[in-house]
This record gives C-alpha cells, structure tokens and sequence, in this order.
C-alpha cells in the first residue's frame, strides 16, 4: 500500500515489524517530508540517519499493531503526500 503512494518506496519486510520508508522519490529534503509524516499525518517514525549512512531518505515505521491501525496510517500518508499524485 505505501508503495502505491507517489515518491515512497518501502523495502521488502523480512521478518520483522519495522518498515524502512525510502522518501528520495519525493524530491523533498528530510525536514519537509518527516514534518509531513509526523505533523500532517501524525505518525510517529524513528529517522533513518540515526541507524547510520546511508539512511538519510529512510524512515522506520513500527508495524506491531493491529492491521486497522496500520491502515489508518497508510491512509494518513496518502494524504499527507496527496498533491504528489
């Protein structure tokens, strides 16, 4: 679902619960696109730069949730990046 939002990209999930969201598709610098995560759609998300190079465009979304939430925050963010489309 988050890979149908335009500029997002998520890597393939292998047996965890943490998603990496690539936002380099955006065209936006990190201070724009994370306020549109947290601010707008207020998601909660751990910054990809803090767990090293090469995570600058990345963000970590926690999935241990109940599906109805995760939904919730996937619609929040195709509408936080809606003008994207």
């Amino acid at each position: 679902a988050i890979n149908a939002i335009p500029g997002l990209k998520s890597m393939p999930l292998e047996a965890t619960y943490l998603a990496w969201v690539d936002f380099s598709g955006t065209g936006m610098d990190a201070a724009e696109y994370t306020a549109r995560v947290e601010k707008t759609a207020k998601i909660a998300v751990n910054h990809g730069e803090t767990f090293g190079t090469g995570g600058e465009t990345f963000l970590r979304f926690n999935l241990a949730t109940p599906r109805a939430v995760v939904q919730e925050a996937v619609d929040r963010l195709k509408e936080a990046f809606s003008d994207l489309q």
